[in-house]
């Protein structure tokens, strides 16, 4: 039954990975706001939901299996920016936090502390075959305390949110989320196609470009947005 389960849920895993992959980047091309923009949104956001779901399924199926914890740390990182980049939707009349958004912001900074913990215990006891998590895990543990970091401040009230706060958070969350899907794709998949005395450097460097790349260009898309709307990156600063 067990395996029957493990089997349909990576089946489930893959379609909706594929299907993340695609309607995200249809979604960043199309008109934003646009019938296209909105529908790709939709699968995108709830593809990655399910992915979660079921990465979620494989830790409780195998706690102890070390690819397994670590793709939970993913799943986490993958689906905040993506639960979060859709609340920020409902807050276009201003940044206005629910009890359950300063829940998530703190949970996922708690993750991003968990993460770093266990970077520390891999590097001082370092698992066969898994010499280079160590590394992501310490990557992924500070990308998750800038998401937690990045919405407290305002949630919190030591920030006053600009102009358009909840379009350019959007933005951003929601290609932070893409991010970590083809993040976790090229952590997944591609070293089954590469030699086995392939450096670890290389894979690293494998999984961390996307994140580099793609920041840099939401980074860019962004700043072009604050152009057009004419609004300047000047956060002001309120007790």
């Amino acid at each position: 039954m067990e395996t029957l389960i493990y089997k349909s849920s990576i089946a489930v895993h893959v379609l909706c990975g594929i299907f993340s992959l695609a309607a995200g980047l249809v979604a960043m091309i199309a008109n934003k706001g646009g019938k296209v923009h909105k529908r790709a949104g939709f699968i995108f956001y709830w593809s990655m939901f399910i992915i979660f779901l079921t990465t979620t399924l494989f830790f409780i199926l195998s706690p102890t299996n070390l690819k397994y914890q670590f793709f939970l740390g993913i799943g986490i990182v993958s689906f905040y920016p993506n639960w979060s980049g859709k609340r920020m939707l409902a807050m276009k009349k201003g940044l206005k936090s629910t009890f359950v958004d300063k829940i998530g912001a703190w949970l996922i900074g708690f993750s991003g502390v968990s993460m770093l913990t266990y970077s520390v215990y891999l590097t001082a006891n370092p698992a066969k075959g898994f010499d280079t998590l160590n590394i992501l895990f310490f990557v992924f543990g500070i990308v998750s305390l800038l998401n937690a970091y990045g919405d407290l401040k305002f949630y919190l009230g030591y920030i006053k949110a600009e102009k358009m706060h909840w379009f350019f958070a959007h933005a951003g969350k929601m290609m932070g989320a893409y991010t970590a899907a083809i993040t976790a794709f090229c952590v997944n998949i591609i070293p089954r196609f590469m030699p086995e005395n392939t450096p670890s450097f290389v894979f690293i460097i494998i999984w961390t470009a996307p994140g580099i790349i793609l920041g840099i260009i939401s980074a860019h898309i962004i700043k072009k947005f604050k152009i057009k709307f004419k609004i300047e990156a000047k956060p002001s600063f309120s007790r």
